[in-house]
């Protein structure tokens, strides 16, 4: 009798899942909404904050499990119904923890940029996790793959799938979903842009938010776009002064009078003081303090918060407002993989400057390698072109190899020099362990590992602000006129809130600008794209449509329409405001601001070892001889040698520049040559 009773309880069990599978209709949506609360209990960190969600906007949740349903309907189709419900449960389930993961170490969620950003993620992995957090991560990642591989072997397979019923149904919540989409935003329950990426995902759901991400790319095409409206703003652009309220306009600058221009972009840096109820034992920043009191200087919109040092870039260099592309979007990989775009690099070698990027971190790093010739560079020295002899306690390089890198690229031309430095030591993830001696001490945190991530922050922005002192001695001392604009990229990511903070914004980093002559001190706060217009404006210039744009148009009614405009045009439009043809080229770019060079290849006096003789070899320096790697030794930056080698006429031997994502940066090749005996 026991024996029956379980064999009929195991037949009723599989019945009742065939059943559920079958009318998998009613499924897509109990699973969507199952799935959805979920997503936004681990987005959220509470399942109690997920119930006062669901509560407090019923319609942003079942819209968001409508999403998800419509997704789960692909099973439909399927004869493996069951398992591919499963699946795709999976994934969702999935990107909430990797969004509820992120958002430990970073203000801004998981995106669909995120996905092609995810060869870079793999490479900082041991830089943001312990050794033990990577085993228990490849632990669940293994553990879910044997479990959808059960399922797969397992799980009931229908004998036919019902097409027409099927379709009809995914067709039905398709439409469903652009309606209710149309309706959220009419009535501003929903938003197509977010201004605050971050808390547009919490308003309007993990879901939305990603889904818009993925297909809401670019910029849209505005209503007022068309030939005439272009061909009007052009002409307000260029016929009008830029100066028409004084007469310091000069109509044309002499090359002798301008400065070298240095851009110096500061990893995650801001002034700790404005964070309400924390102490420093001392001041970490004195040097940018003293000169916020004696420079130009005032506080710069951001675009980005904890993360995204990309997109504050992409906005300084080019002009561009991030409000106008899609939620969460890097440039960066989208539309300058594609075309070249106006910049602060173009505009000031139109004036006779020669472009350098400099950046103390890896140079494929949102494929800068790439995106810089599309901006108009001339040279880029990224980390694998640096001798580091410093690194933080996580494994970025200090930002004092800058001073060296930015002295090289001023004297590496005849021609005046802008230079584009970015900087990685104020990078997280911010270690939670006390720090033995730290030469300044925070307190006020709640927790003990807040106040020690905070410490540890403290005291590398600390040295970072020593830098900064030392890059001005260098600069003090040089021959010709230089000015310095220094910023924070973003706030870093401990994820403050506005009401943290006594400026009263999680968006607002400081800039100021140095020289080394006399400049009339102003006081001004601005946006990120509007940062090099205002700096061409103090330099006397107007180089660039956007530069123009933005000296003319600042303040008024019509400026946020008109940037929108340009900007569409630019990039995905006519191009009609270029005459109907991009006039930017893509630079050849050269890695280095000085490229490697090999001057000889000479047997050594040990057996099968040979000496590579030439200048500016790094670490990241591989030498391959046919194609294949040798073993060898670098000595310093002007010889590898090899060991185990011995070389005949007609070799080839090559020495590439490799970032640890095993990229190619750059060859040098030499055909051996051995003289005849």
């Amino acid at each position: 009798m026991k024996q029956i009773f379980q064999k009929k309880d195991v037949s009723q069990k599989n019945v009742w899942l065939e059943r559920v599978f079958q009318n998998s209709y009613s499924c897509c949506l109990i699973l969507g909404f199952i799935c959805n609360l979920a997503v936004e209990t681990l987005s959220r960190k509470s399942p109690i904050a997920a119930g006062q969600y669901l509560v407090q906007k019923p319609f942003i949740f079942f819209y968001n499990s409508l999403i998800i349903a419509f997704t789960l309907s692909a099973a439909l189709l399927v004869k493996r119904r069951a398992f591919v419900f499963s699946l795709i449960f999976a994934v969702w389930i999935g990107m909430g923890l990797a969004n509820s993961i992120l958002l430990v170490f970073r203000t801004t969620p998981f995106t669909a940029v995120d996905l092609r950003l995810i060869e870079y993620a793999f490479a900082l992995l041991d830089r943001y996790f312990s050794v033990w957090q990577l085993f228990l991560l490849g632990g669940l990642l293994l553990a879910a793959a044997l479990v959808l591989a059960v399922l797969f072997l397992k799980m009931p397979k229908q004998e036919s799938v019902a097409w027409k019923k099927s379709f009809a149904y995914v067709i039905v919540l398709f439409f469903l979903i652009r309606w209710l989409t149309w309706v959220g935003i009419q009535t501003g329950l929903l938003a197509k842009n977010f201004g605050n990426i971050n808390q547009a995902f919490r308003d309007y759901g993990f879901p939305y938010g990603f889904s818009s991400s993925l297909i809401n790319t670019g910029i849209d095409k505005p209503k007022e776009y068309s030939v005439d409206s272009m061909e009007e703003l052009l002409e307000e652009v260029t016929d009008r002064p830029i100066y028409h309220n004084t007469n310091s306009y000069q109509e044309e600058v002499e090359e002798t009078d301008l400065p070298n221009v240095i851009y110096l972009q500061l990893e995650s840096f801001f002034d700790p003081g404005y964070v309400k109820g924390i102490t420093c034992s001392k001041d970490p920043l004195p040097t940018f303090k003293e000169w916020k009191e004696t420079y130009s200087s005032g506080f710069l919109q951001v675009p980005s918060v904890g993360a995204g040092t990309a997109n504050t870039e992409f906005e300084v260099l080019t002009g561009m407002n991030l409000d106008f592309f899609g939620p969460g979007e890097y440039p960066y990989k989208t539309i300058l993989q594609e075309t070249t775009c106006e910049s602060l690099a173009y505009n000031m070698k139109e004036l006779g400057y020669c472009a350098h990027a400099i950046h103390n971190n890896e140079g494929t790093f949102y494929e800068r390698n790439k995106v810089f010739s599309q901006l108009g560079f001339d040279t880029f020295a990224s980390i694998e072109y640096m001798r580091i002899r410093e690194v933080t306690p996580i494994g970025w390089a200090k930002d004092e190899v800058l001073i060296g890198e930015i002295k090289k690229a001023l004297k590496s031309t005849e021609k005046k020099d802008v230079i584009y430095a970015i900087s990685v030591q104020g990078h997280g993830s911010y270690p939670t362990e006390k720090l033995e001696n730290p030469k300044i001490q925070v307190t006020g945190f709640a927790e003990d590992t807040q106040n020690h991530a905070f410490e540890y922050y403290v005291n590398e922005i600390y040295e970072m602000d020593q830098f900064l002192h030392d890059l001005a001695i260098m600069l003090q001392s040089y021959p010709e006129k230089v000015m310095l604009i220094l910023y924070g990229d973003h706030l870093p990511g401990f994820g403050f809130e506005d009401k943290d903070l006594k400026n009263g914004s999680i968006y607002q980093t400081e800039y100021v600008i140095w020289t080394n002559y006399p400049l009339e001190k102003q006081n001004r706060d601005l946006e990120a794209y509007q940062l090099s217009a205002y700096v061409m404006k103090r330099l006397g210039c107007q180089n660039g449509i956007l530069t123009k744009y933005h000296q003319l148009f600042e303040g008024k009614e019509e400026y946020l329409e008109g940037l929108n405009l340009l900007e569409y045009d630019m990039l995905y439009g006519e191009q009609e405001v270029y005459d109907g043809k991009n006039p930017y080229q893509p630079t050849k770019l050269q890695m280095g601001t000085e490229p490697v060079q090999i001057f000889s290849v000479n047997d050594s006096e040990e057996e099968n070892c040979v000496l590579v003789r030439g200048r500016n070899f790094t670490e990241y320096s591989v030498v391959t001889v046919n194609g294949k790697e040798v073993l060898q030794e670098f000595t310093n930056s002007f010889q590898i040698k090899l060991y185990q080698t011995i070389l005949k006429d007609g070799d080839l031997l090559e020495v590439h520049q490799i970032g640890k994502d095993k990229q190619i940066l750059s060859t040098v090749k030499k055909i051996i040559q051995k003289e005849s005996k």
